[in-house]
C-alpha cells in the first residue's frame, strides 16, 4: 500500500477547495519522490557505526538521479501519454522526451480507441536524384564572386562601377553555392560551374528557375538584391514556390526562407513576388534596424545561374506511395465499437498478420529522421501515443 499522507478532503479537493478543478494529484500516494528517497537513504544508511560514515547529499543525489535513469527505460510504470491529431502531411514528430512507447491508438467518434498496428515492411531510405540515363545526378551550381573574402567595396565611381580598396583588387572568382554546397572555388579562368562532392537527394518540393529569361526585363526573369531588401520579384508567373521553402542561389545569406507569395511590386517583373526572411534579418528588426547585418542578399541576379527553392525534408518514393495508398477504411461515424460486422468471418482467418488484418490504418516511426509516418486511412484523425 502507498504511503497516504494526505486526509481525504485534501486529496479531492485539492489546494483550492473544490473538486475536479485540475488542481488535484490523484493517485499521488503511488509514487516516492526523489528527495523522500535520498533523504531516507541517509537517515538509514549515513553515519557514525552505519555503512557510509560521511557523504554529501549532492553525491548521494547524483547516485539516485543516475539509478533513475537507468530504471527508467524497462522498469518503471508508463504514466505519461500524448495526444495529437494528424495532419494532412501523414507526418509527425516524436515527443521531445521519446525513448520508446507502448501503444499508438486512433480515437474514434465515441472516444474509443481503436488500436494501429506499426508496419514492418515499409521504411523512408534516403533517396537521390537521377538524370535521365539513371545516373546520379550532382549539382554544378556557382556565380562569380566579385571581390576576396574580407575585402570591402567602398564605393562606385561617376560611371556606377564599382570601386574597391586599393590594396586587393577583384579577382572574379567562381563560388558553389545550391543545397548541397560544399565550399568550392574556382578562377575566373573556367566556365565558373563546380560540381558538388555530395550527391543531390529527393527532397518532397523543389523548384528551380534560371535567371536568364530572353523576354523578361533586360534579359533577367526575377529580381532581388541589397536594393531590394528581402523582396524577390519575377518577370513570369507560375512559379511553385511555398511558404517556408529554403531559397539558395547567388549572394543569398544562409537560412533564408520565403515568407509570403504573392503579387509583384515591380512594374518591371510583373509576373509574381515573394518576401524573404533569415535569422540574421530578424534579429535586425528585433535590434531596431541597427544591426550591422541587415540579413539582406549581398549579391544581385547573375545571369546564366539559377535561383532554388526547396523544401528540406527528405522523402523517398517509398514513404509517398506508403502515405499515398487509399486503404478500406473504418467509417467511425458509421460503424460503432459495438458492430460486429467486421468480426463476421469467425474461425476463418488463421494465419493472418496483424499489421494488415484490420482496416484502422498503420504507421511506422522513422528513428533517422524523428517522424512517425501514418496511412492516409487516419489523415485527420486523433490519435494516442
Amino acid at each position: 500500500m502507498g504511503l497516504i499522507n494526505q486526509t481525504q478532503r485534501e486529496y479531492y479537493e485539492g489546494n483550492d477547495g473544490v473538486q475536479n478543478s485540475g488542481d488535484e494529484n490523484y493517485g499521488n500516494y503511488q509514487f516516492t519522490s526523489l528527495s523522500d528517497i535520498i533523504s531516507q537513504f541517509i537517515i538509514a544508511y549515513v553515519g557514525e557505526d552505519k555503512i557510509i560514515s560521511k557523504v554529501k547529499r549532492l553525491d548521494v543525489a547524483f547516485h539516485a538521479q543516475r539509478a533513475l535513469q537507468e530504471l527508467s527505460f524497462d522498469t518503471f510504470k508508463s504514466t505519461k501519454s500524448f495526444e495529437m491529431e494528424v495532419p494532412a502531411s501523414l507526418q509527425m514528430p516524436l515527443p521531445i522526451d521519446y525513448v520508446n512507447y507502448v501503444c499508438l491508438s486512433s480515437v474514434d467518434s465515441n472516444g474509443i480507441q481503436r488500436k494501429l498496428y506499426p508496419i514492418s515492411k515499409s521504411s523512408n531510405p534516403t533517396a537521390y536524384q537521377q538524370n535521365t540515363d539513371g545516373s546520379f545526378k550532382f549539382e554544378t551550381n556557382s556565380f562569380i564572386r566579385n571581390f576576396k573574402i574580407g575585402e570591402n567595396r567602398i564605393g562606385v565611381d561617376e560611371d556606377g562601377n564599382a570601386i574597391y580598396s586599393p590594396s586587393i583588387s577583384p579577382t572574379y572568382e567562381y563560388e558553389e553555392y545550391g543545397i548541397t554546397k560544399s565550399g568550392k572555388k574556382t578562377s575566373g579562368t573556367g566556365t565558373g560551374d563546380v560540381k558538388s562532392d555530395n550527391l543531390l537527394p529527393q527532397f518532397v518540393k523543389e523548384t528551380r528557375v534560371l535567371t536568364t529569361n530572353a523576354s523578361g526585363y533586360q534579359n533577367n526573369e526575377l529580381a532581388y538584391g541589397p536594393g531590394s531588401n528581402m523582396q524577390m520579384n519575377f518577370f513570369t508567373a507560375g512559379h511553385d514556390i511555398v511558404v517556408g521553402m529554403t531559397i539558395f542561389g547567388p549572394g543569398i545569406p544562409e537560412n533564408t526562407t520565403v515568407a509570403t507569395v504573392g503579387s509583384s511590386t515591380s512594374g518591371n517583373f510583373p509576373g509574381m513576388g515573394i518576401t524573404m526572411t533569415n535569422p540574421a534579418y530578424e534579429q535586425w528588426l528585433l535590434d531596431g534596424s541597427v544591426a550591422v547585418d541587415n540579413g539582406y542578399p549581398k549579391s544581385t541576379q547573375i545571369l546564366g545561374e539559377e535561383i532554388i527553392f526547396v523544401n528540406l525534408n527528405k522523402q523517398s518514393d517509398s514513404l509517398s506511395r506508403y502515405k499515398s495508398y487509399q486503404s478500406p477504411t473504418n467509417n467511425n461515424s458509421a460503424n460503432q465499437y459495438e458492430d460486429d460486422r467486421y468480426f463476421s468471418n469467425e474461425g476463418r482467418r488463421y494465419g493472418l498478420d496483424p499489421q494488415y488484418a484490420q482496416n484502422n490504418g498503420s504507421y511506422y516511426i522513422d528513428n533517422k529522421s524523428g517522424t512517425i509516418n501514418f496511412s492516409s486511412a487516419i489523415n485527420g484523425s486523433t490519435v494516442w501515443f
